[in-house]
């Protein structure tokens, strides 16, 4: 308490808070101090020694009166020593990143083929022609699969259908040999390249040269012999 003068005579006034609740506001600080230097361990205060152990929820604390923990804080505003609390966590923006366009991937293999072999339509049918100055069926499926494979499967139908793996009908990708069979001649007598979509590219005779043929069309499936695929 305090001691005040009124006419002469000294009177005690009371403190606005009671020593417990001095006492249980010190408690208070003394908890925060523990939990912020020593989070789990043993303080000592004194010959007095309290062990805090730190749990999911934070440091457990006595029930204080919260009114005593109000007072507490206010009365000892701007006073208390700097870093016995810890600072407020700091709020970092963060930007996202940019988004970036996944590169396209390499065109397979047998679209290569394709894409190369549809590089020659229009050009002329030469009979035992292997080069652009002229194809026959199999001179043109030889010029284009050693220019982008790299295999030379010779020249003549019979020959080249015995390279590679047998395809099913209907299961076609670009870049497949199909054969067709009966033609001009009995047995395996005419080879084009697979292109997609249902199509393939041969050359047919020297009245069309190198064209684009559904492998649908009534003639070319009704000889349709197989499809082999090479890469």
């Amino acid at each position: 308490m305090t001691i005040e003068r009124t006419g002469g005579t000294p009177k005690a006034r009371p403190l606005g808070r009671s020593l417990c609740q001095i006492l249980a506001a010190a408690s208070v600080a003394l908890a925060l101090v523990v939990a912020t230097l020593a989070p789990i361990g043993t303080a000592r205060v004194g010959a007095a020694e309290e062990e805090h152990e730190v749990t999911p929820g934070g440091p457990t604390m006595p029930d204080i009166d919260p009114a005593s923990i109000a007072w507490f804080l206010e009365m000892t505003a701007g006073n208390m020593p700097a870093g016995m609390f810890p600072a407020a966590a700091e709020t970092v923006a963060v930007t996202e990143p940019l988004a970036v366009e996944a590169a396209p991937p390499p065109p397979s293999t047998g679209s290569v083929v394709a894409g190369f072999a549809m590089m020659f339509a229009g050009y002329p049918y030469v009979w035992a022609g292997n080069t652009p100055a002229g194809f026959d069926c199999s001179g043109f499926t030889q010029y284009v699969v050693l220019n982008t494979l790299g295999i030379d499967i010779s020249h003549g139908v019979p020959n080249q259908a015995g390279f590679g793996w047998s395809v099913d009908w209907g299961m076609w990708a670009p870049g497949d040999l199909v054969f067709f069979q009966n033609t001009y001649g009995p047995g395996i007598s005419h080879v084009g390249i697979y292109i997609g979509d249902g199509l393939f590219i041969h050359a047919e005779n020297e009245g069309t040269g190198v064209v684009i043929t559904s492998m649908y069309s009534g003639y070319y499936s009704a000889h349709y012999w197989g499809a082999k695929r090479l890469a």
